[in-house]
């Protein structure tokens, strides 16, 4: 009986010990879980997309707030992914790794002016449907919208 206990005993300290010595090692790091989770901060490949704003006189639109937003499958949207458009009316999106996966890309996206500066509030904000794959090497990959006019 006498050595039941001592053996008890002893078991219990070595797993307290063990416990601790293992719980320093499991103490990770940012970097580490996010490598152990997949997402990793290295970026594994770059889908950007390029368009330009213009007005129906074919004049560049620039401080408007533009949108994309994918469909990620049975009923799922991305949440909109925003850019601004420069003094030329360009604007580039670099979009989220999570939706670098996402099969038939340019069917599955969709653009939309979402604020316009003053003189062309009256315009049309109609959806835009049909970017294109402009090209694809080292895991970079271009898509273009081309010119999105409002009326």
């Amino acid at each position: 009986m006498e050595m039941r206990f001592l053996f008890r005993a002893l078991t219990l300290v070595f797993m307290v010990a063990l416990g601790e010595a293992v719980g320093d090692r499991m103490r990770w790091t940012r970097k580490e879980l996010v490598e152990i989770a997949g997402y990793g901060e290295i970026k594994l490949s770059s889908v950007i997309l390029t368009a330009s704003l213009l007005s129906s006189s074919s004049d560049p639109i620039s401080g408007a707030t533009v949108g994309i937003m994918c469909h990620t499958g049975h009923r799922r949207r991305s949440k909109v992914i925003k850019a601004f458009t420069n003094e030329f009316g360009q604007f580039n999106i670099d979009l989220p790794s999570h939706l670098h996966a996402i099969p038939d890309l340019d069917k599955a996206c969709s653009i939309k002016p979402l604020s316009v500066p003053k003189p062309y509030h009256r315009c049309s904000h109609k959806i835009h449907r049909g970017i294109k794959l402009v090209s694809s090497s080292n895991g970079l990959r271009f898509y273009t919208a081309g010119n999105i006019t409002l009326y």
